[in-house]
Protein backbone atom coordinates (compact mmCIF):
# COMPACT_ATOMS: atom_id res chain seq x y z
CA UNK A 1 0.00 0.00 0.00
CA UNK A 2 1.42 3.35 -1.04
CA UNK A 3 1.63 6.08 1.57
CA UNK A 4 1.72 9.80 0.93
CA UNK A 5 5.45 9.66 1.64
CA UNK A 6 5.87 7.20 -1.24
CA UNK A 7 3.45 8.90 -3.63
CA UNK A 8 5.00 9.33 -7.04
CA UNK A 9 7.93 6.96 -6.47
CA UNK A 10 7.93 3.97 -8.81
CA UNK A 11 9.80 0.96 -10.05
CA UNK A 12 10.36 0.93 -13.79
CA UNK A 13 11.13 -2.52 -15.23
CA UNK A 14 14.00 -2.22 -17.69
CA UNK A 15 15.53 -4.53 -20.23
CA UNK A 16 19.04 -4.97 -21.54
CA UNK A 17 18.29 -2.21 -24.08
CA UNK A 18 17.67 0.43 -21.38
CA UNK A 19 21.20 0.97 -20.12
CA UNK A 20 21.10 4.70 -20.92
CA UNK A 21 18.30 5.07 -18.37
CA UNK A 22 20.58 4.09 -15.47
CA UNK A 23 23.90 5.54 -16.70
CA UNK A 24 23.19 8.55 -14.46
CA UNK A 25 23.90 6.34 -11.45
CA UNK A 26 27.65 6.56 -11.77
CA UNK A 27 29.21 5.32 -8.56
CA UNK A 28 32.61 6.16 -7.10
CA UNK A 29 35.16 3.39 -7.88
CA UNK A 30 35.11 1.93 -4.34
CA UNK A 31 31.29 1.48 -4.56
CA UNK A 32 31.37 0.30 -8.19
CA UNK A 33 33.69 -2.54 -7.12
CA UNK A 34 30.97 -3.85 -4.79
CA UNK A 35 27.91 -3.10 -6.94
CA UNK A 36 29.29 -4.62 -10.14
CA UNK A 37 29.91 -2.88 -13.43
CA UNK A 38 27.04 -1.81 -15.64
CA UNK A 39 28.86 -3.54 -18.53
CA UNK A 40 28.50 -6.90 -16.78
CA UNK A 41 24.95 -6.20 -15.60
CA UNK A 42 23.70 -5.34 -19.08
CA UNK A 43 25.65 -8.16 -20.73
CA UNK A 44 23.71 -10.56 -18.47
CA UNK A 45 20.37 -8.80 -19.07
CA UNK A 46 20.91 -9.17 -22.83
CA UNK A 47 21.53 -12.93 -22.70
CA UNK A 48 18.68 -15.11 -24.02
CA UNK A 49 18.42 -16.95 -20.68
CA UNK A 50 17.64 -13.72 -18.82
CA UNK A 51 14.08 -13.40 -20.11
CA UNK A 52 11.71 -14.35 -17.30
CA UNK A 53 14.53 -15.10 -14.83
CA UNK A 54 16.55 -11.88 -14.57
CA UNK A 55 14.92 -8.45 -14.46
CA UNK A 56 16.37 -4.98 -14.04
CA UNK A 57 14.49 -2.16 -12.32
CA UNK A 58 15.09 1.57 -12.25
CA UNK A 59 13.84 3.46 -9.21
CA UNK A 60 12.26 6.75 -10.23
CA UNK A 61 11.48 9.58 -7.80
CA UNK A 62 8.43 11.86 -8.14
CA UNK A 63 10.20 14.41 -10.38
CA UNK A 64 11.06 11.64 -12.87
CA UNK A 65 14.73 11.33 -11.94
CA UNK A 66 16.26 7.85 -11.86
CA UNK A 67 17.86 7.53 -8.44
CA UNK A 68 18.31 3.78 -8.01
CA UNK A 69 18.80 0.53 -9.84
CA UNK A 70 18.83 -3.18 -9.03
CA UNK A 71 18.43 -6.58 -10.65
CA UNK A 72 16.31 -9.52 -9.48
CA UNK A 73 17.24 -13.09 -10.36
CA UNK A 74 15.19 -16.24 -9.94
CA UNK A 75 14.78 -19.71 -11.37
CA UNK A 76 17.78 -20.92 -13.34
CA UNK A 77 19.47 -17.51 -12.97
CA UNK A 78 19.61 -17.60 -9.17
CA UNK A 79 23.13 -17.80 -7.72
CA UNK A 80 24.54 -20.98 -6.14
CA UNK A 81 24.09 -19.64 -2.60
CA UNK A 82 20.32 -19.14 -3.00
CA UNK A 83 17.90 -21.96 -2.21
CA UNK A 84 15.36 -22.99 -4.88
CA UNK A 85 12.29 -20.77 -5.02
CA UNK A 86 13.97 -17.60 -3.75
CA UNK A 87 14.40 -14.33 -5.58
CA UNK A 88 17.77 -12.64 -5.20
CA UNK A 89 18.72 -8.97 -5.30
CA UNK A 90 21.86 -7.90 -7.22
CA UNK A 91 23.75 -4.80 -8.32
CA UNK A 92 21.79 -2.53 -5.99
CA UNK A 93 22.94 1.04 -6.44
CA UNK A 94 21.65 4.40 -5.26
CA UNK A 95 22.74 7.50 -7.10
CA UNK A 96 25.40 9.56 -5.30
CA UNK A 97 23.77 12.62 -3.81
CA UNK A 98 20.73 10.52 -2.88
CA UNK A 99 22.64 8.07 -0.67
CA UNK A 100 21.94 8.31 3.04
CA UNK A 101 18.56 9.96 2.43
CA UNK A 102 16.25 6.93 2.75
CA UNK A 103 16.25 6.08 -0.96
CA UNK A 104 17.46 2.51 -0.35
CA UNK A 105 14.66 1.93 2.14
CA UNK A 106 12.15 3.38 -0.30
CA UNK A 107 13.51 1.08 -3.06
CA UNK A 108 12.96 -1.96 -0.88
CA UNK A 109 9.48 -0.76 0.10
CA UNK A 110 8.59 -0.39 -3.59
CA UNK A 111 10.02 -3.85 -4.20
CA UNK A 112 7.90 -5.30 -1.39
CA UNK A 113 4.81 -3.81 -3.06
CA UNK A 114 5.94 -5.34 -6.38
CA UNK A 115 6.39 -8.73 -4.69
CA UNK A 116 2.91 -8.56 -3.14
CA UNK A 117 1.47 -8.02 -6.61
CA UNK A 118 3.79 -10.16 -8.80
CA UNK A 119 5.09 -12.92 -6.47
CA UNK A 120 2.51 -13.19 -3.67
CA UNK A 121 3.72 -16.62 -2.52
CA UNK A 122 7.39 -15.63 -2.43
CA UNK A 123 8.65 -16.20 1.14
CA UNK A 124 11.79 -14.03 1.08
CA UNK A 125 14.19 -11.88 -0.83
CA UNK A 126 17.90 -12.73 -0.52
CA UNK A 127 21.18 -11.02 -1.32
CA UNK A 128 24.90 -11.53 -0.86
CA UNK A 129 27.02 -8.65 0.34
CA UNK A 130 30.80 -8.51 0.41
CA UNK A 131 31.98 -8.81 4.01
CA UNK A 132 34.29 -5.81 3.43
CA UNK A 133 31.40 -3.55 2.40
CA UNK A 134 30.52 -2.30 5.88
CA UNK A 135 28.33 0.64 4.75
CA UNK A 136 26.14 -1.71 2.68
CA UNK A 137 25.93 -4.26 5.50
CA UNK A 138 24.72 -1.53 7.87
CA UNK A 139 22.23 -0.22 5.29
CA UNK A 140 20.77 -3.67 4.57
CA UNK A 141 20.34 -4.35 8.28
CA UNK A 142 18.65 -0.97 8.73
CA UNK A 143 16.06 -1.78 6.04
CA UNK A 144 15.15 -5.17 7.46
CA UNK A 145 17.57 -7.69 5.97
CA UNK A 146 18.82 -10.33 8.39
CA UNK A 147 22.19 -12.08 8.24
CA UNK A 148 21.42 -15.79 7.74
CA UNK A 149 24.82 -16.80 9.10
CA UNK A 150 25.65 -18.44 5.77
CA UNK A 151 28.74 -17.38 3.84
CA UNK A 152 29.71 -17.71 0.20
CA UNK A 153 33.44 -17.86 -0.39
CA UNK A 154 34.52 -15.46 -3.10
CA UNK A 155 37.54 -13.25 -3.72
CA UNK A 156 38.55 -10.77 -2.42
CA UNK A 157 36.43 -11.59 0.67
CA UNK A 158 33.54 -13.88 1.63
CA UNK A 159 30.01 -12.72 0.99
CA UNK A 160 27.46 -12.62 3.78
CA UNK A 161 24.05 -14.04 2.84
CA UNK A 162 21.14 -11.87 3.96
CA UNK A 163 17.40 -12.49 3.72
CA UNK A 164 14.36 -10.26 4.09
CA UNK A 165 11.06 -11.85 4.91
CA UNK A 166 8.33 -10.44 2.69
CA UNK A 167 5.06 -10.30 4.60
Amino acid sequence: METMEDAGWRLEPISGADRDMVEVIGLPPHQEAFAGSLDEVFRRLNEPGAVGSEQGFAVVEPDGEVVGFFVLREGLRRPPWAPPGTVTLHNFRVRPGFQGRGVGRRCIKLLETWFARERPVQPQLMLAVNSLNEPAIAAYRKIGFVDTGRRFEEEPAPKLIFAKPLV
